[in-house]
């Protein structure tokens, strides 16, 4: 080769080198079986795929212990433009790896890190999400639907307790049902454990037997055991994040749903184009179709009678256009 043809191709690779980006995400948790990360891995695969840029995925596992020192470890390569983490669970490991690494670009989605330099943040209205389950628990909780009794009660069983469920969540789902019939009750449990489906299933009976005809379950794989338990007695569950209803149709009667593989592939895409706000927050919702419900499941379709379909549809526009404070 002439040594002009090879000046251009050290040239050519230099300069591919210096627009290459590169994006770690470190999951909390495991890929396999949770919706919600499935779902954000395929928008970051998506944005890879477009823009051409480097991927790197950590599985943190469950156990949280793990979750800094692999945040740590990513930050202290070097080789990341952005490394993103997910959940409430994070925010002080964000900022403690942002203090430690301040030219290390961080984002943190489906949840609110302190304010730094280096730092976004993403959370999702999970008040618009639960209180349009929390109206549709109280239209199911007045029907006649097979399986449903007298008693005005619904319930929620979390995953574990923590900001967002007690401040948030909880109060959503209560306003929403409440908004339904002012005295509905809640029964609410928290299994301690995103992963532990026998505790879910026993938590699940002890609401059915105190009355509650459909519960939501906000609690990751234990929540599966809820499920089962609402098939043997023919109850009711609510779902979140993606659309499980094919799970136990008949019996998971509608979900809400968070759209994170949008929401990241549209932090990848502004990280990538420079336009990514580093030092501040912000939070997504319906406006920003981020946050659904299952109105097009042909099982909600069938299973669920006109007049709720409709009236589920008036409440998810409210809440669109900002009439419904969901936290009041």
């Amino acid at each position: 080769m002439a040594k002009s043809g090879i000046t251009f191709v050290i040239m050519l690779f230099m300069v591919v080198s210096a627009f290459s980006f590169s994006v770690a995400l470190m999951i909390t948790g495991e890929i396999g079986g949770n919706p919600i990360y499935e779902m954000m891995v395929s928008g970051a695969e998506s944005a890879s795929a477009e823009l051409g840029l480097d991927l790197k995925i950590v599985e943190g596992g469950y156990n949280s212990a793990k979750w800094e020192p692999n945040l740590i470890a990513l930050a202290a390569t070097g080789k990341y433009d952005l490394i993103v983490t997910f959940t409430e669970g994070m925010p002080k490991s964000v900022e403690k790896v942002a203090d430690m690494f301040p030219g290390q670009k961080l984002a943190l989605i489906d949840g609110i890190a302190p304010i730094k330099p280096n730092v976004y943040s993403l959370g999702f209205k999970d008040e618009e999400m639960c209180y349009l389950a929390g109206y549709f628990a109280g239209l199911i909780t007045l029907s006649d639907l097979p399986g449903t009794n007298r008693d005005l009660i619904v319930g929620l069983i979390g995953g574990d307790t923590y900001p967002a469920m007690t401040d948030i969540m909880k109060p959503a789902f209560v306003n929403g049902a409440r908004a339904v019939h002012p005295e509905i009750d809640l029964l609410f449990s928290v299994v301690g454990s995103w992963s532990d489906p026998n505790k879910g299933k026993d938590l699940a009976q002890a609401q059915f037997a105190q009355g509650a005809d459909i519960i939501l379950t906000i609690a990751g794989g234990s929540g599966v055991g809820a499920i089962q338990e609402a098939v043997r007695l023919g109850k009711y569950i609510i779902g979140v994040d993606s659309n499980t209803i094919h799970m136990a149709p008949g019996t998971i009667l509608a979900c809400t749903l968070k759209r994170a593989d949008i929401a990241l592939k549209n932090v990848i895409d502004r990280a990538y184009s420079g336009s990514l706000p580093y030092g501040a927050s912000e939070r997504h919702g319906l406006a920003d179709e981020v946050i659904g419900f299952t109105f097009d499941d042909p099982n909600y379709l069938e299973m669920i009678p006109e007049a709720i379909r409709k009236r589920m549809l008036e409440i998810f526009e409210s809440l669109k256009s900002g009439k419904i404070d969901p936290l009041s």
